[in-house]
């Protein structure tokens, strides 16, 4: 859709800002152009509507969302090591990255795919996908542990999944309400991912003895 530089980012980042706060309907392409600074014209230079903006938001949101998760390779070799917390808080990835613009963005921009879940079919196949997407992510890796026998066959891997994605969307809501909230750092968080690898460790077998 298009590099997201000058004027363009200008328009793209007070539009994100104040649809996650205001909500969709409520904030029109005179508002965003008042915030920027510019005339309306100079919007439709770079968007053609309002709803070209949110879709370019989807696609920002689709293109980044996986952008600083760890290799399904990588969480296999952390598997041979046996230490349960590394391996949660490898499930666990964020938006965090080097870039603080970038991070803030994607956070304001899943606030709005949340706003919109039950009225924008769009918005909800995004959440129905991400979820899959972090499940499958977690089954592949546990699947691969049971295959290389580091992990009880009886482990019900599907469930343990589904219990990492309902965590990560709790997550989520608290960082709706503040945008520099990074994953883990409330008690609660931490109570979570530890309850996480507590369940994760009795799966694994245990050593043969010498």
């Amino acid at each position: 859709m298009g590099e997201l530089t000058g004027t363009k980012e200008l328009i793209f980042d007070a539009f994100v800002e104040m649809v996650s706060t205001l909500g969709y309907e409520n904030v029109s392409i005179r508002d965003i152009a008042n915030k920027v600074g510019i005339n309306s014209a100079s919007i439709y230079y770079h968007f053609e509507s309002k709803g070209r903006l949110l879709e370019y938001a989807y696609d920002y949101y689709s293109r980044h969302q996986f952008d600083n998760r760890n290799s399904v390779e990588m969480v296999k070799k952390l598997l041979e090591t046996r230490k349960v917390e590394e391996i949660v808080k490898a499930f666990t990835y964020t938006f965090m990255a080097g870039d603080e613009k970038e991070y803030v963005r994607m956070v304001l921009i899943t606030k709005i795919i949340y706003m919109r879940l039950f009225q924008d079919p769009v918005a909800n196949g995004m959440i129905l996908d991400s979820n899959r997407n972090n499940a499958e992510y977690v089954e592949s890796v546990l699947q691969y542990g049971i295959e290389s026998g580091l992990i009880e066959s009886d482990f019900d891997i599907k469930a343990f999944a589904e219990l990492f994605v309902g965590s990560r969307a709790n997550m989520a809501i608290k960082a709706f309400a503040d945008p520099s909230y990074i994953v883990g750092q409330y008690k609660q968080d931490m109570q979570v991912l530890a309850l996480l690898a507590r369940l994760l460790a009795t799966a694994f077998k245990q050593p043969e003895p010498d």
